[in-house]
């Protein structure tokens, strides 16, 4: 299974990789709804 380096010797690593770039897409994502919501919230309740 050399595919995608899913293979014995580097499987670890690239593992660990793909863990590092999915959480990064998820803090994006995270990030991108929350905040529009928060900045929503905010101005509805006004100065």
């Amino acid at each position: 299974m050399g595919l995608l380096g899913m293979d014995e010797r580097g499987g670890g690593e690239w593992s660990t990789i793909y863990l590092l770039v999915i959480a990064i897409i998820a803090a994006i994502l995270i990030f991108g709804v929350i905040k529009p919501m928060y900045s929503q919230a905010a101005a509805a309740v006004g100065p």
